[in-house]
């Protein structure tokens, strides 16, 4: 079946970039009737658009604005079954999920709240357990609505700044483009390009007579952006940052295709019409992840990495890298919008007769045994592997390595090649599961082979740990450095190359020093290595172990959360948009967080579900029907944190 519906999204995909018109151009999964009207009264603009840049994944739909405000109402846009109902202070916030006839759904996400028909469903099941987070099917409630017919009201739950999530899903959950539904705004504006990426994407890449990548700026001219000369030999690849405006939107959008022709001949084009979910993450691949981690910029690679499977390109033109011919190319690139409007940028490559690249000299090559030991490690360097970066298949000195070794370990079926001069404009070669690194100027060590595909567990004993992977861990062939060092009284972690992505993190186990054993209270934390902020990870401890779930590379540190959270500022309010009661107080945890669905909330001896805001910090009481007394009310609450702590908080307050 996946096969069939890439295939029908191909076709379907090549017919909607023949007519960009604003009619409906629907996929073929959707009934040929249909018709989606516009989800709600809030505004006629977009605040987002389809497949734009998020930190993490794709958006997988269209944001509709609320001018920063709440509780404008929500519509069905076909008529549908209530399929299913999410709340959660993450992620979708309150969601409703709708299915129409033909299998396909619509989303709506941050909702404010429900309709009452859902609301008193929803309610029922969730006072069983008191729990903020609630996620189920609801379709043996056959709660059916028509189109036009109100849903709920826009809010901001689970992300701000308040805005309508609206997204259109296929039967076998591919998210679409609304646009393609007749979801439209008015749009004469052209794409802008802001920058530009020329990537080194092979051992013998130069770049202006570097190995690293550049970026840059372009001079504008009308709807053309020039982005001067570059030198370049070897595989390159490129990457824009390009964006989109509306005419009556102040916001940014992703543009909806990129074409990419070198001296007139087509290598590349894109065009985002749909994904499935299970692929949003593939936008950490499709984009330049050093730059998204560095800039926050979407910087869409003009060339598809191996591991990308997504049904954006035209795979007949080819991977999108350039390795081109000594001489002079002409690279021109054009952004278009829904609309068909469009810009062009262009960028000069020289390639230079005699290449600058030199590969290194192997001054000679022996079975592995038979390395001298390196020199000691003054502690003023930096660690050794902070000298060099390295791919799947290659490393490289960030200067220059003199005396360099390079072996697999435990295979002595290859050699050990041996460099005198290694400098930062050439590569080694590296393969095996485990490569041994040896230079006289930094020390050693050791890098460790990741395949996708297939588990794999990294043993580190002199660091007291070891690393699992899951199969799908990795996009790519990864070699993965680790290293722990204590630094200011504090056990920290550092987990390489900090530039790669993952698709699914993993788990560590590492043994703690005997002053920290059994300690409940101890977590993993990220260390945001721009402003030193710190995340928890999810951890447990049991005696000398302590085991972490781990998102991705960098920095980490084991450090202990035995503060309570602080409760302040009871306020008793009404809602407008129903003329609801509720009460709400500031909860602040910022070690290992609020454990917001073991919090007790109890206004007058009455327990009520404690929903949780943690951009506002907030805790509110809800309780279906709830009035404050005429006189003296008293509040009770006790809320947990991640590690076990808990404060508890009484107040009293008039009405």
């Amino acid at each position: 079946m996946l096969i069939t519906l890439m295939a029908l999204i191909g076709l379907w995909s090549s017919v909607a970039a023949q007519n960009l018109s604003p009619e409906p151009n629907l996929p073929p999964f959707i009934d040929s009737t249909a018709t989606y009207i516009w989800p709600t009264d809030a505004s006629d603009y977009f605040s987002a658009t389809f497949a734009e840049t998020r930190s993490a994944h794709f958006h997988a739909a269209a944001d509709i604005g609320t001018w920063g405000r709440e509780g404008y109402e929500v519509y069905a846009a076909r008529d549908g079954v209530l399929f299913r109902v999410g709340i959660s202070p993450h992620g979708y916030g309150n969601v409703i999920y709708l299915q129409h006839d033909d299998g396909s759904f619509s989303v709506y996400a941050h909702l404010q709240d429900f309709e009452p028909g859902i609301r008193a469903i929803v309610d029922s099941l969730r006072f069983q357990t008191y729990e903020h987070s609630f996620d189920e099917i609801m379709t043996e409630y056959n709660l059916r609505f028509s189109q036009g017919d109100l849903i709920g009201r826009t809010g901001s739950t689970g992300i701000g700044p308040p805005h309508l999530h609206f997204e259109l899903r296929s039967p076998h959950n591919a998210a679409f483009n609304p646009m393609l539904a007749g979801i439209h705004i008015a749009d004469s504006v052209p794409p802008t390009f802001s920058s530009m990426a020329i990537l080194p994407m092979s051992g013998d890449a130069l770049i202006n007579g570097n190995a690293e990548m550049i970026t840059r700026t372009p001079s504008r001219s009308g709807n053309h952006f020039n982005f001067g000369r570059i030198d370049a030999e070897g595989t390159i690849g490129i990457a824009v940052n390009a964006s989109d405006r509306s005419d009556n939107g102040r916001n940014v959008y992703a543009v909806y295709a990129l074409e990419m022709k070198v001296n007139g001949e087509p290598m590349f084009h894109s065009k985002v019409d749909s994904f499935y979910m299970g692929q949003s993450r593939q936008m950490l691949i499709d984009r330049v992840f050093p730059l998204l981690q560095q800039r926050r910029g979407g910087f869409q690679r003009l060339h598809i990495l191996p591991a990308n499977t997504l049904p954006f390109y035209d795979r007949d033109l080819g991977d999108g890298l350039l390795h081109l011919e000594p001489g002079t190319h002409q690279v021109e690139i054009t952004a278009l919008d829904f609309y068909g409007n469009r810009a062009t940028a262009s960028l000069e490559v020289r390639v230079p007769d005699e290449p600058a690249y030199r590969e290194p000299d192997v001054q000679f090559t022996f079975k592995a045994g038979t390395v001298s030991p390196p020199a000691p490690l003054s502690e003023q360097n930096r660690p050794p592997h902070e000298h060099f970066v390295w791919t799947n298949a290659w490393i490289r000195p960030l200067n220059e390595a003199r005396n360099l070794s390079i072996r697999s370990r435990g295979d002595f079926g290859r050699p050990v090649h041996k460099y005198e001069i290694l400098n930062s404009r050439q590569t080694a070669p590296i393969e095996g599961d485990v490569v041994e690194i040896n230079s006289e100027a930094t020390g050693s060590f050791t890098l460790n082979r990741v395949l996708p595909g297939r588990e794999t567990e990294l043993r580190f004993p002199a660091h007291r740990m070891r690393i699992n992977f899951a199969e799908n861990s990795v996009y790519d062939t990864t070699y993965v450095h680790a290293n722990r060092f204590t630094r200011n009284g504090e056990e920290f972690f550092r987990f390489s190359p900090g530039d790669e992505p993952l698709q699914r993190g993993f788990r560590l186990t590492l043994t703690l020093p005997d002053s920290l054993a059994d300690n409940d209270k101890l977590s993993l934390y990220f260390v945001n290595e721009r402003n030193n902020a710190r995340s928890a990870m999810s951890s447990t401890v049991e005696g000398n172990q302590l085991t972490a779930n781990v998102g991705g590379f960098g920095l980490y540190v084991i450090a202990a959360d035995t503060t309570a959270p602080q409760i302040s500022r009871p306020r008793l309010w009404r809602r407008n948009s129903d003329q609801r009661w509720f009460v709400s107080v500031r909860a602040v945890d910022l070690q290992t967080g609020i454990d917001f669905n073991n919090v007790v909330f109890k206004v007058n001896g009455v327990r009520g579900i404690a929903e949780y805001d943690p951009f506002g910090h907030l805790l509110t009481y809800h309780l279906p029907g709830f009035e404050p007394l005429r006189g003296q009310n008293t509040i009770t609450i006790e809320v947990p944190d991640r590690a076990g702590n808990v404060s508890e908080f009484t107040h009293t307050f008039n009405h």
